[in-house]
């Protein structure tokens, strides 16, 4: 989020800047910028080119990139050239174009003085992924996901001093740093808060939003580890039926989700464990991640839930293995997604579900057909049934033809399990008894730990039928719906 200019008064600014003598050459300019980078208290990350022009175009998005740093660069260029024309028509066009900042410039150094000390001594390597999650916590839900690349702490700081007042009056940047001063370690913490109590006094706030020990609404619960999860979305393609358009997001708990691929190009099946390989090796957010727990969540159409996709192979540091002996992989229904008219029975299995997850009861079905349509939607539409387990894969035929798996989801099944090659009744019955024993919410990690034996039986030659190497979850959690799919509520 930056200063929007058109492209007049970009080429304005510029001008203005070129006819700075002390500005027009890039040896020059960079002695004058490096004097506002110590007045900013960062630098300015912008690419340098060797033509002038374009090297003071990347300048001038640098400073509408970050708040009061066109008006101290011209604060600066005035101290060096008290009398010079220029410099003076410089400083009316950007008192025009770019909004004063209600940060003073003062604090607004300490401030990133105290980020730099933050990153320099007090956070490890995987920082930034980790304090971006506060960044919805500060905006709250009326603010889109931050809409530029960041590197820093320093950019977070300039998008959120850009957005005014959010609840109570309070600017999402004191919230944010709030937050920060929470998590971020001695001797840092202190400084921080001091920060925070010097703004709502300056600011004229109510100085009782930002004391922790009285504001349990403002200062947040402390960060718990969260589990993390790295949905892929393949949604078919209008005008290639064997092509889908992928979508990857991170979510960390119920925090809204980032994007990390969004892609115009549809792509084939076979293309998924390269962009899987990808995310997971050098996607730094999920590299990142505030916790080391990753489950894999693949959010698929009808015709594709039946695809082993916890067998995709990746190569990790030259160990090729399956995804689904290193993570929890569970499918997702993209079709119910989709459909907000099944919305409302999903969430209420899966808000019973969440209450009474330990042994709940189990709708077992070992054969195709085994009663009717009808007679099987009433049946799974109770309050108490929430799981379904299946001893033979979906249907295979026509797309719309009503399986008992498809019955399942349209009744607001969170969680079904089936064996994709087919199984022995009885024996099908035996194994999925023992596999959704105990917590549900726990079927997950018992899957992986499934699937881990399964792997460890093929290497002794005794397990290539073994239910984890055929076993799909669908795990469905109603309270996480990627946004595209949140249905519009009321405010609180």
């Amino acid at each position: 989020m930056s200063t929007s200019l058109d492209a007049d008064d970009l080429h304005r600014l510029i001008e203005a800047i070129l006819r700075v003598d002390a500005m027009s050459v890039q040896r020059e300019r960079a002695v004058h910028v490096q004097a506002l980078e110590h007045d900013l208290g960062h630098s300015l990350d912008y690419v340098h080119h060797d033509k002038e022009m374009l090297d003071v175009w990347a300048l001038v998005d640098a400073l509408l990139n970050y708040p009061g740093a066109a008006h101290a660069l011209v604060r600066i260029l005035r101290t060096f050239y008290p009398n010079s024309l220029p410099v003076r028509a410089l400083g009316e066009l950007v008192a025009e174009l770019v909004p004063e900042p209600w940060l003073d410039q003062a604090e607004r150094r300490v401030l990133h003085e105290l980020i730099t000390s933050l990153e320099r001594t007090d956070l490890d390597p995987a920082y930034l992924g980790r304090f971006l999650m506060l960044y919805p916590r500060a905006v709250g839900p009326a603010w889109p996901q931050l809409d530029r690349e960041v590197h820093s702490l320093h950019d977070v700081v300039a998008v959120l001093e850009e957005i005014p007042a959010g609840r109570d009056g309070v600017p999402p940047l004191l919230v944010f740093v709030n937050d920060l001063a929470e998590y971020a370690g001695q001797p840092t913490t202190t400084a921080f808060r001091h920060w925070v109590r010097r703004q709502v006094e300056v600011q004229g706030l109510n100085g009782a939003l930002v004391q922790r020990d009285r504001t349990p609404e403002l200062a947040p619960a402390p960060l718990e580890p969260s589990e993390n999860y790295l949905i892929i979305e393949c949604a078919p393609d209008a005008l290639e039926a064997d092509r889908y358009l992928v979508t990857a997001w991170l979510q960390v708990g119920r925090e809204p989700g980032s994007t990390l691929q969004c892609s115009d190009e549809a792509l084939p099946l076979s293309r998924i464990p390269e962009l899987l390989e990808r995310l997971l090796t050098s996607e730094s957010s999920v590299i990142g991640r505030p916790s080391p727990d990753l489950t894999i969540e693949f959010l698929l159409p009808r015709a594709l839930l039946d695809q082993p996709v916890e067998q995709s192979m990746i190569n990790i540091a030259g160990i090729e293995h399956r995804i689904g002996i290193q993570y929890p992989v569970v499918v997702r229904s993209l079709d119910r997604m989709r459909m907000a008219a099944l919305h409302h029975p999903w969430r209420h299995k899966w808000d019973w579900l969440s209450g009474n997850s330990v042994d709940a009861p189990v709708c077992l079905l070992t054969q195709p057909g085994e009663c009717d349509r009808e007679e099987l939607y009433s049946k799974l539409s109770g309050a108490s049934t929430a799981v379904l387990a299946l001893a033979f894969p979906p249907w295979s035929g026509v797309d719309d033809e009503p399986d008992e798996h498809w019955v399942g989801l349209v009744a607001g099944i969170p969680v079904v399990a089936w064996c994709r090659d087919g199984r022995d009744p009885a024996q099908f019955a035996r194994e999925v008894k023992g596999l959704l024993a105990a917590d549900v919410m726990k079927l997950p990690r018992r899957t992986l730990e499934l699937r881990r034996q399964a792997l460890s039986g093929v290497s002794e030659g005794t397990g290539s039928g073994h239910l984890g190497l055929h076993l799909t979850l669908l795990f469905d959690n109603a309270d996480r719906i990627p946004e595209p799919y949140v249905r519009l509520r009321p405010p609180a």
